[in-house]
């Protein structure tokens, strides 16, 4: 661990991560009481294979004593370097012990600074050597034991330039290249292609520092040449020392790619819905339309089936129209409708009574010979609905009711 590095920060119980670390270790918190100490440390105090711990490791409440005293040599060396990091001293120390047999290779005990409940704590390590105790590993693996666990992408930038100092697995999963690659480069050094990238990302690391608080940022997209665009959910945290200073910034990212195109598929989908429903207005506008072809004269052409949603529609169409246009006489054209049954009828007559208290007279024209004969067989009433065989007829009508008629250039009528 880099000696200036950023200490962990302890406000729950960190024993399940204790036990989780390959080496012996403990925390203690600023009044130098042992908060816990993992089962390998307790392994080793009670097989008396580390006389040179200044404490027991029962699970009762251990406090460093408050002198040396009666303490063997390597033991006061542990007390000492403990009592220089909990009073701020030092951010890190380390104590050789000899072989506990003679010619047996010496271990490492390491201590780090480290917040515990808001107060500066203590973190204790005991490194055995390779040959006594396979699988262990050095303490400067601590933070990354943590942040490997995280499931999030993470990584920490000294604020002087920036620079990556210390990344997650899934960070260098994220990004694809070995941390080798990572350590020590900015966003400069990562995107050296896409520059307008790396300097807004640049400028929310900088944004974070300012502001001294945890920046929040929902989403954010990022890119690299020849591969497709992806979305992040990130978190900047300044990590800020005893005196308040910072000295590094942390950022955990969670790719949100997926969800996003969820989102972006929704609204396309609604976008569509919406286009959709205009279309349908306007094809229902279109298959009911209202024609003046004179003076107090409409014709309304039908097309198609007429079903219930239609039947309201022509009322509603039928009736706006009489009334913008102080209509007399509406011709009802039939000639696209291939069946005129009961229910068809009867939406009819409905639309000639509602037009009639409007002072409209409704005139149906164009029914074909298998409307005609469908109606007769079925014994459909139209009551007074005036009929003509086709739309001319019907127009020579309305305009004879006005006193009007068609006549050609030479005065005959048409």
């Amino acid at each position: 661990m880099d000696p200036d590095g950023p200490r962990p920060h302890v406000s729950v119980d960190p024993l399940p991560l204790l036990c989780a670390l390959p080496v012996a270790a403990a925390v203690f918190d600023a009044t130098g009481a042992l908060r816990c100490a993992n089962p390998r440390l307790e392994q080793l105090v009670a097989e008396g294979a580390l006389p040179a711990w200044p404490v027991s490791a029962a699970r009762s409440r251990a406090v460093l004593p408050t002198s040396a005293e009666g303490l063997v040599g390597e033991a006061q060396e542990v007390l000492a370097g403990i009592r220089a990091i909990l009073d701020g001293e030092r951010e890190r120390a380390a104590i050789e012990l000899q072989g506990r047999a003679p010619g047996a290779p010496s271990c490492e005990i390491s201590v780090t600074a480290l917040q515990v409940d808001g107060a500066r704590g203590a973190l204790v390590c005991i490194n055995d050597p390779p040959c006594d105790r396979p699988g262990s590993v050095p303490v400067d693996s601590f933070l990354d034991t943590i942040l490997d666990h995280v499931p999030v992408s993470v990584f920490i930038k000294e604020v002087s330039e920036f620079r990556i100092v210390r990344m997650n697995r899934r960070y260098e999963q994220f990004l694809g290249v070995p941390r080798s690659e990572v350590l020590g480069k900015n966003v400069f050094d990562l995107f050296p292609h896409r520059p307008e990238q790396a300097e807004r990302l640049d400028r929310m690391d900088r944004s974070a520092l300012e502001k001294g608080e945890i920046v929040d940022i929902p989403e954010t997209r990022i890119g690299a040449p020849g591969a497709p665009e992806r979305w992040l959910h990130m978190m900047k945290v300044p990590l800020t020392d005893a005196h308040g200073v910072t000295h590094y910034l942390l950022a955990m990212l969670e790719e949100i790619t997926e969800k996003k195109r969820a989102e972006q598929a929704m609204q396309k989908e609604l976008e569509w819905i919406a286009t959709q429903r205009q279309l349908l207005e306007v094809i229902q506008e279109l298959s009911t339309p209202v024609i003046p072809v004179h003076d107090g004269i409409l014709v309304v052409p039908l097309v198609g089936t007429i079903d219930s949603d239609r039947g309201a529609q022509l009322l509603e169409t039928l009736l706006e129209g009489i009334q913008r246009h102080q209509a007399e006489t509406v011709l009802i054209d039939i000639t696209g409708v291939p069946v005129l049954d009961a229910d068809v009828a009867a939406r009819l007559l409905q639309a000639t009574r509602a037009a009639a208290l409007l002072g409209a007279t409704c005139i149906l024209v164009g029914a074909s010979p298998d409307v005609a004969r469908t109606l007769v067989a079925q014994g459909i009433d139209l009551g007074n609905l005036l009929t003509h065989r086709d739309l001319q007829a019907g127009i020579r009508y309305a305009l004879a009711r006005q006193g009007k008629a068609i006549v050609d250039r030479r005065g005959k009528l048409r």
